[in-house]
């Protein structure tokens, strides 16, 4: 159709359409990352135009979560799994030192693409949501120590009036932790799901 409008992500190609995300990963990068989600295969067009495939066939467990930290509150992360590799791609974008930019409008429906064409050619793939067991079990064991050595240290040790700028910060990146930690237990505990039901966390 002559002089039609493209959708932001969505590219032509041959008589089907390509759901297109690209972000740069971390500083060593020269520049972005192109992903794409074709009929056949999951594709990775770095920067120096070396291509990757990984064959949605070839799919056998898929996991999402929410990851964030104190930079990025906002990550979610999509992990596909086959027997040679696992694919992990996220929602942000590097842009320079402690500086990030949050890509949800183009990745969510890369995400939600690149469901849809494992549900057609493997049905049968495993779904994870939140963290693998380990993972989540040892995070809990790691905060529950943190916070009993804070206890620690405000009950035994005397602390100077009026507090140094430098306590009132940690202070306030631990009450800010304990703000984000109830939503990270709800949504990071592992959980199994169905790609029918696997995007409805997504940003």
């Amino acid at each position: 159709m002559r002089n039609a409008r493209k959708s932001p992500g969505i590219a032509p190609s041959g008589d089907a359409m390509t759901v297109v995300y690209r972000k740069r990963e971390n500083f060593f990068e020269k520049g972005e990352r192109e992903w794409r989600v074709e009929d056949d295969a999951l594709v990775r067009r770095g920067a120096d135009g070396i291509e990757a495939r990984w064959n949605w066939r070839d799919a056998r467990a898929v996991r999402l979560r929410w990851f964030p930290s104190y930079a990025k509150p906002w990550l979610h992360q999509f992990r596909v799994e086959t027997a040679a590799a696992k694919v992990t791609i996220d929602n942000g974008h590097f842009q320079g030192i402690a500086s990030f930019e949050e890509r949800s409008a183009t990745y969510t429906p890369f995400v939600r693409a690149a469901l849809e064409r494992i549900r057609t050619l493997s049905p049968n793939v495993q779904v994870h949501i939140g963290s693998t067991p380990l993972a989540f079990w040892a995070t809990m064991a790691l905060v529950a120590v943190s916070f009993a050595g804070l206890a620690a240290v405000l009950i035994l040790l005397p602390l100077p009036a009026p507090f140094p700028v430098v306590v009132m910060a940690k202070l306030g990146v631990i009450a800010y932790g304990l703000f984000l930690l109830p939503r990270w237990i709800a949504k990071n505990r592992p959980q199994h799901s169905d790609l029918a039901h696997a995007a409805d966390d997504l940003p």
